[in-house]
């Protein structure tokens, strides 16, 4: 009897404390949001940026108007950074070009009339008018290779690219991750995370105090990594003053150096060049870690792709060599070996051209962030590479030539 009387008891107390509980939390959940909003500065948009993917890790949230590094920023219901809203279905006369990449291809701290693919897009429409061109952003700010493989592979089919340009930085080689179908957990745990980040202004208040927790109770350096990127990644979110920056985002006259006058120019600080950055690629190739491994795995998908698929696929290296430090003069400070080996490697299984060697006619002063992220005058040398590239081996012959691009622009 004693028996039975603790464990009605214990039922009880069950009935009555899980639904406690479970008020108490959702009450305290409730405080804490309205908290969060009554807080929020209405400057940064609404929250949402990314969404929570089991197979990407994150993608841009359709729909979000907000900002981010400091430009407003539009994510169109398709999921790429765009003002337009597209028809999936391609109307008769229109050509689509996907670009893939990371935030740099996206535009980190540009503004959306002034990243690359844009610039392209107008380009494109200046030489032929009568064609509907269409070039979508699909830049996500984080990307590697691994990633924009698996991005295209989901949305191929239903978008029905004409040409892909899958848009390379140097950081691309670290990040990738093996393929392979993601877990029921990773699936569930996605899911709740998409909803809790399109609903709740306080999804990174509970995101935040997690890995705090974790880092200080495990000492564990991923949850400290983990707490160090997502404050970056806050950072980014928000109007922000860039003062003597922000007309850098402008597009100006330049002024073009001549070919000469690139060929005799020597860079006094550093006159050989800085063959490190190729040697260790080389070596890694040789001697393959993981996530080399990883990186060339995800090289050699495209490459499976471009022979497989219907639309021809380029990759785009986007690159600039080091500035001179008592000129103001782009100079071959160990860049172009890398990028010679780049497009190697690239270039083994599908065409490839770099934005790398254009760059040595212009002032670095003109070209803000050339070497990273790319804002201005900077996206306009680049698109301009891109735009010959494809109207001279892409889009009036009609097919992709085997070999490299870029070397008729050597000087």
């Amino acid at each position: 009897m004693a028996r039975l009387a603790v464990s009605a008891a214990i039922r009880k107390a069950v009935l009555i404390g899980l639904p406690a509980l479970l008020a108490a939390l959702i009450i305290s959940m409730a405080l804490v949001e309205a908290w969060v909003r009554l807080q929020w500065d209405d400057q940064r948009g609404r929250p949402g940026f990314y969404l929570s993917d089991p197979v990407l890790g994150q993608r841009l949230s359709p729909g979000y108007d907000g900002w981010f590094a400091g430009v407003p920023v539009r994510v169109n219901r398709l999921g790429f950074r765009d003002d337009r809203d597209y028809a999936v279905e391609k109307a008769p006369g229109v050509f689509r070009i996907l670009v893939l990449g990371d935030s740099v291809t996206f535009g980190h701290g540009t503004s959306g009339d002034t990243t690359y693919p844009h610039l392209l897009e107008q380009r494109l429409r200046a030489w032929q008018p009568d064609v509907a061109w269409e070039v979508w952003n699909l830049g996500v700010p984080g990307y590697a290779t691994s990633q924009e493989l698996a991005y295209l592979r989901q949305v191929a089919d239903e978008w029905r690219p004409d040409l892909v340009v899958v848009g390379f930085f140097q950081n691309d080689l670290t990040g990738n991750e093996p393929e392979g179908a993601p877990s029921v957990s990773r699936r569930a745990r996605s899911a709740v995370q998409r909803v809790m980040q399109r609903h709740l202004y306080s999804y990174e208040f509970y995101k935040r105090a997690y890995l705090t927790l974790r880092w200080r109770l495990l000492t564990d350096e991923t949850g400290r990594e983990r707490l160090e990127h997502l404050v970056n990644e806050e950072a980014q979110l928000g109007r922000q003053d860039f003062a003597g920056e922000r007309g850098s985002t402008a597009l100006t006259p330049v002024e073009i150096v001549d070919e000469d006058e690139v060929a005799r120019f020597r860079c006094e600080s550093q006159l050989m060049p800085d063959l490190r950055r190729a040697e260790t690629l080389r070596a890694r190739l040789a001697q393959p870690d993981v996530g080399i491994r990883a990186w060339t795995d995800a090289v050699r998908g495209f490459h499976d792709l471009a022979r497989e698929s219907t639309y021809p696929i380029v990759f785009f290296i986007n690159m600039a060599p080091e500035a001179c430090p008592e000129a103001d003069r782009f100079f071959d400070g160990g860049t172009l070996a890398f990028d010679d080996l780049l497009q190697e490697i690239l270039g083994a299984g599908a065409p490839v051209v770099s934005s790398a060697r254009a760059f040595l006619r212009y002032r670095p002063s003109e070209m803000p962030g050339a070497s990273g992220h790319a804002v201005g005058n900077a996206n306009q040398v680049k698109a301009g590479v891109l735009f010959d590239y494809l109207v001279a081996h892409v889009l009036e012959r009609g097919e992709i030539p085997d070999g490299r691009a870029g070397d008729e622009r050597r000087p």
